[in-house]
């Protein structure tokens, strides 16, 4: 079983919360690297013009989660534990984009590491993640 870019589009179009911020999939590999890029709107601004600083730990913990899943190669029902995430530099109105490897895949938890990049390539935040595999959503 693989887990293609492809794959990972499908997913994307059946997600709710990345349709809604306009998410699209570049390209997953199957070491668990992977990039997504989103437009930057007028809504995910805050008061002083630049992109919230969420919306940089948003990016981060959801290439992540695409990483998991290209790294398994499945989808392994990825939960996040931990998210550390570091802000370097503002950005307005643009694209951006957000590139993610992981660093440790082990039968129960994963860990990676991401960076936000501005359409000029600048690093605009970095951040490391971890999962937990298997995870059952209760209603």
């Amino acid at each position: 079983m693989a887990w293609t870019t492809e794959d990972e589009i499908r997913w994307t179009q059946g997600n709710p919360f990345r349709r809604y911020l306009g998410l699209e999939v570049e390209w997953v590999a199957d070491d668990g690297r992977a990039e997504l890029s989103m437009p930057v709107t007028e809504n995910l601004l805050q008061a002083y013009g630049m992109v919230h600083g969420g919306i940089y730990c948003v990016l981060i913990d959801t290439v992540l989660g695409t990483g998991v899943r290209a790294a398994y190669q499945q989808d392994v029902g990825p939960l996040t534990v931990d998210l550390n995430v570091s802000f370097l530099r503002p950005t307005g109105l643009g694209r951006i984009l957000t590139r993610c490897e992981m660093i440790k895949t082990g039968r129960r938890v994963a860990v990676g590491t991401a960076d936000v990049f501005d359409a000029e390539g600048r690093r605009l935040a970095t951040g490391r993640g971890s999962f937990l595999m298997g995870a059952e959503i209760r209603k």
